[in-house]
């Protein structure tokens, strides 16, 4: 019953966020329609190949610039037609969704604590809320000014990261409520992803509950700041997948996630976050 649903929300993913240029996009829609219309094509080895084969067109396309989830669809695309083929495809496709999410948040971590010291020491938080489209209206609501303000702000950082570097870089002072959010944003996330490849790599599984509750709070907070639908659908998908049959209940939260990472996709951040600074 898991596999059923993660292979059907796993399509209609594709099918609301269509990826790739035309031609792989054209047969990736066409794959997820005939997919989510025939329970026989569901459970079909050679679609999910279909489908790994047109998302791996995809990241070679786009290479070497390929999105980190492009990857990840291919890898799980491959896991769910294989599991079709296992002598247990549920206890199959639920071990190999456990290790795709616990690998995927430990080369997350990987990147964040070991490889990149401009995330430890807040940089990436300082920039990415300011310079980055996505979350720019969080960070301008969060800096408590006016838009004239913000963008001489972002033209100050843009100045700083896209120019000739100094050594070491300084960037500009941020308003105290930025800064503080910065640093605020670079431990959380850093603690949580850690704690989710733990979680999902250690194979007890008296760690089921907080797996799926980890899992949830990550996809409830990430996505409403980088709404990357795509993305967090995977995931949730994936998440689907390895929970306990017998708990109901954990199914119908993701189901929820599944539908406000939609939703985040869908709000004007922009002009209800500058509404709400404008009542402060």
């Amino acid at each position: 019953m898991n596999a059923d649903l993660a292979a059907r929300l796993s399509l209609l993913a594709l099918l609301l966020h269509p990826v790739g240029a035309w031609p792989e996009r054209a047969g990736l829609l066409a794959l997820a329609g005939v997919g989510l219309l025939s329970a026989r094509a569901l459970a079909s080895t050679t679609l999910w190949l279909g489908v790994a084969a047109l998302a791996a067109v995809r990241v070679l396309r786009d290479w070497p610039m390929s999105d980190n989830h492009a990857y990840l669809l291919v890898y799980w695309s491959l896991a769910l037609g294989l599991a079709r083929v296992s002598a247990a495809p549920e206890a199959s496709l639920a071990r190999n969704a456990r290790l795709l999410l616990g690998l995927a948040f430990a080369f997350a971590s990987l990147w964040k604590l070991g490889l990149s010291p401009d995330f430890l020491d807040g940089r990436f938080f300082r920039v990415s809320l300011v310079v980055d489209e996505r979350l720019a209206p969080w960070g301008r609501w969060l800096a408590g000014v006016d838009r004239d303000s913000f963008d001489a702000l972002r033209d100050a950082l843009a100045r700083h990261v896209d120019g000739p570097l100094p050594r070491p870089l300084e960037l500009p002072a941020l308003p105290d409520g930025l800064a503080r959010a910065a640093r605020l944003a670079t431990a959380v996330t850093a603690a949580l992803e850690a704690s989710l490849a733990l979680a999902f790599l250690l194979p007890w599984r008296r760690l089921a509950a907080l797996r799926d509750g980890l899992l949830l709070v990550f996809c409830a907070g990430t996505y409403a700041l980088a709404p990357v639908e795509g993305f967090g659908w995977l995931l949730v998908a994936m998440g689907v997948a390895q929970c306990d049959p017998a708990r109901r209940g954990t199914r119908w939260l993701y189901l929820a996630a599944f539908v406000l990472i939609g939703l985040y996709a869908t709000l004007p951040w922009d002009a209800l976050l500058a509404g709400a600074s404008s009542r402060r």
